[in-house]
């Protein structure tokens, strides 16, 4: 056996189990536990940590709940490292539940109750590059027999519908080649299928196919997974905030809002990276704002700054070394766009002020009235949903000067955006969609949000872009509308009036509609088919006696 050691990772919902399970592995010397965690965000913090594991082993409970969940950490996991070996212990799953493990690329599974020597086998089978999929169902003592005695032959079929895979993978192939190539896996593949039934035993794997050994003539495990560190923050209060924020990052920013981002034109990847850059950038500077002086300007001038920080960065990785002039004409282009951008954009940001007196060191966070502890979990929640909404918004802020001046750079569009936006009309669909946003935020929405004293935040929840209301008076603000933002409130209040009263009336006229067809035109006709039916009835009657008149 090889002296290199297998590093796992567990991950379950139940602590004992976590304790149970680590207790019983650590009599395995070939086996070491480099950390464990619950299903949830903190496992995914402590994984981004540049941890460096063989196999992640992730426990599923029964508990809907806890079942639910932990799926969606699996999935999300074979979403954030494709190339990271999952083990899973599950209760009894249907084949149809396995199905879908095994479609997420799930490399191994086993029951939970089952014994020791059995997740060991697992394991070993997925650290050494192989799958592992345990049937939980015992078989009979024939379908055992039956099992070693076509053994052999199972394996050889296994191998025979590999060198098929192979042979369809040619594109060279001519159509009466791949024809008989098809028909002849799929006869495989049923009698593969039968083979299983017959034997209860899942699908063999080919012994041919397992890793080659090492220099020394022992096998050693497939190579470690390094899981990509995110960003590093310095040692600060605020670390473990800006620490759970790159995680919500990570796990994705797919827009599930009826509202076009700008960075919806990103590709998944890239989208993240912007966001992080922007979290990283913010992290280092914002110590350079002093909390004595808490006038709005201050905040504002800083945004800016990391606005065009953030532009100037991304710009730069994205495109390449900027010459002296192209450096000078960006700056140009970015003084010129903070004016729009800070219409569109920055002035429908919420609560900088208090995000920034947060990060400052001021103790204490005030949320409806209602005054908390700085790391209250209430305090801690409302400023990473402030955190998240100021990186989304910046991140927008950036998208749109590249949107404004730069959409077209062949660069940008084979590096940046996602495949459906790189034609002139999609991009083109998509400015105009931006354009009419804009238009929609600023004589609607914007005075509707005033009217309801409310605000809106762009959060992170689960891999996706949500939108969050929070509460906040904002009387002063409603009296300076003027114009269309003005008429827009009228008319929510004119509905809010006009609607009860449209309402019983419709609903008195449908009574009054429902009433008529019923009682009076569907009696009528009632009474109308009734003696029709009466009549034919009577006709029915008299039949018999006129046949008996020509007798």
């Amino acid at each position: 056996m090889t002296k290199d050691k297998i590093k796992l990772f567990i991950a379950d919902p139940d602590s004992i189990f976590r304790l149970g399970l680590r207790t019983a592995i650590a009599q395995y010397a070939d086996f070491e536990i480099v950390g464990e965690g619950d299903i949830s965000n903190n496992t995914f913090r402590e994984l981004t940590q540049g941890v460096v594991l063989n196999v992640l082993v992730i426990g599923i409970s029964s508990h809907p709940t806890s079942l639910n969940s932990s799926l969606e950490f699996c999935q999300q996991l074979r979403q954030l490292y494709p190339q990271l070996p999952l083990f899973i212990l599950t209760p009894n799953f249907s084949a149809k539940e396995l199905a879908k493990l095994k479609s997420w690329g799930v490399r191994g599974y086993c029951d939970r109750s089952a014994s020791i020597n059995t997740v060991i086998e697992g394991l070993h089978s997925v650290a050494y590059g192989s799958t592992y999929w345990h049937n939980h169902v015992s078989p009979r003592l024939w379908q055992k027999a039956l099992s070693r005695i076509s053994k052999s032959g199972r394996l050889e079929l296994q191998r025979t519908l590999q060198k098929i895979e192979k042979q369809l993978a040619n594109p060279n192939l001519s159509d009466w080649e791949r024809v008989f190539l098809v028909g002849r896996q799929r006869e495989l593949l049923t009698a593969r299928w039968v083979s299983n039934r017959l034997t209860a035993e899942d699908e063999l794997e080919d012994a041919t196919a397992a890793p080659e050994a090492s220099a020394g003539g022992k096998l050693a495990p497939i190579s470690p997974t390094e899981l990509t560190p995110l960003p590093v923050f310095a040692d600060s209060a605020n670390k473990a905030i800006y620490q759970r924020v790159v995680t919500d990052i990570q796990l994705g920013l797919i827009n599930k809002t009826d509202i076009p981002l700008e960075i919806d034109l990103l590709q998944p990847e890239i989208k993240k990276s912007l966001c992080h850059l922007i979290l990283q950038r913010l992290s280092e500077t914002i110590t350079k704002i002093p909390i004595a002086d808490t006038i709005e300007q201050n905040y504002l001038d800083y945004l800016q700054a990391l606005w065009s920080w953030s532009i100037e960065c991304f710009f730069v990785q994205c495109y390449g070394q900027l010459t002296v002039e192209e450096e000078q004409q960006l700056a140009i282009i970015i003084e010129q766009e903070f004016t729009i951008v800070n219409s569109n954009i920055f002035y429908y940001i919420y609560g900088l002020p208090e995000l920034i007196e947060y990060l400052l060191g001021k103790p204490g966070l005030s949320i409806d009235n209602v005054v908390y502890q700085s790391d209250a979990p209430e305090a801690i929640a409302r400023i990473e949903f402030l955190l998240h909404n100021l990186i989304i918004q910046l991140a927008n802020g950036v998208m749109q000067v590249i949107l404004n001046n730069f959409s077209d750079l062949e660069i940008f569009k084979y590096k940046l955006y996602q495949s459906d936006y790189k034609s002139d009309r999609t991009l083109a669909r998509f400015r105009n969609q931006l354009s009419w946003k804009y238009r929609q935020e600023l004589y609607f929405t914007h005075p509707q949000n005033i009217f309801e004293s409310r605000h809106r935040l762009f959060v992170l929840s689960s891999g996706v872009i949500r939108i969050f209301y929070v509460y906040a008076p904002r009387k002063e603000e409603l009296e300076q509308l003027v114009g269309i933002p003005w008429l827009t409130t009228i008319g929510i209040e004119t509905r809010d009036a006009i609607a009860p009263l449209v309402r019983k009336l419709i609903a008195f006229a449908g009574s009054g509609v429902v009433f008529v067809l019923t009682q009076v035109i569907g009696r009528g006709l009632g009474l109308i088919g009734k003696g029709i039916i009466q009549g034919i009835g009577s006709t029915m009657k008299d039949i018999p006696s006129k046949k008996n008149n020509y007798k």
